[in-house]
């Protein structure tokens, strides 16, 4: 019930930021907006799969189902993060390299073709390869049955099996980390640098200001 609400906050956040977005013409046109924009569609997108996450899983949903939630968690969740990157790197062109919006806006199919192109991949991959299966509390990158032998444990000799006894999603947990958790840390760290140096090119354009102000006010005093 907690995550219901939780989702369901962060749905009504998600559909207030895209209406802000869409209501004023210049917002739809400045690719900082449309960034914000794919953000929060990707936001409510997630969090309306795991609203309604009992009816994609068995035993109210089929692996239809499942693998539709999949598909839409995993494309959305890995757009997301991607997403979070351009519009950092967006910033850090603009406050810190003084990009203009014409310049920057020459590289708006990237900022955006890019990070989707991504999820689409990974979704793609995975439907392919089977890997949607129940987990916890949604349907996500998963070996079926749960605790079942993965072909990388037999060939480590972690196991005496001949041969992987998983029906769907075998190395699921490799492809977890191929996928998504990779992925997130290096966009994590991108996102920390990033915001380091904005913070630091703000902090010196301040103690610039802050010298040329005090010469300024010495010069009129004399």
């Amino acid at each position: 019930i907690l995550q219901k609400i939780a989702c369901t906050l962060s749905a009504t956040g998600s559909l207030m930021i895209a209406s802000q977005v869409l209501q004023k013409k210049k917002n739809r046109v400045k690719l900082q907006q449309i960034i914000l924009l794919a953000i929060s569609i990707c936001d409510f997108l997630s969090s309306a799969a795991w609203i309604f996450t009992d009816f994609f899983m068995p035993p109210k949903g089929n692996q239809q189902s499942c693998d539709a939630q999949g598909f839409l968690i995993q494309f959305v969740n890995s757009s997301n993060m991607m997403l979070m990157v351009s519009l950092q790197v967006q910033y850090i062109l603009v406050i810190k390299y003084g990009w203009s919006d014409r310049k920057i806006n020459k590289l708006k199919p990237y900022f955006l073709i890019l990070p989707l192109g991504f999820g689409a991949l990974t979704a793609t991959v995975s439907l392919v390869l089977k890997l949607f299966n129940p987990s916890y509390w949604d349907c996500w990158l998963m070996p079926y049955p749960a605790d079942c032998t993965s072909t990388y444990e037999i060939k480590h000799g972690m196991s005496d099996l001949e041969e992987s006894n998983c029906v769907r999603g075998d190395n699921a947990f490799i492809f977890q980390w191929a996928f998504f958790f990779a992925p997130l840390w290096a966009a994590t760290v991108i996102c920390f640098v990033v915001m380091y140096k904005m913070t630091k090119s703000v902090e010196e354009a301040e103690k610039k200001t802050a010298r040329y102000s005090g010469k300024s006010n010495r010069n009129v005093q004399s």
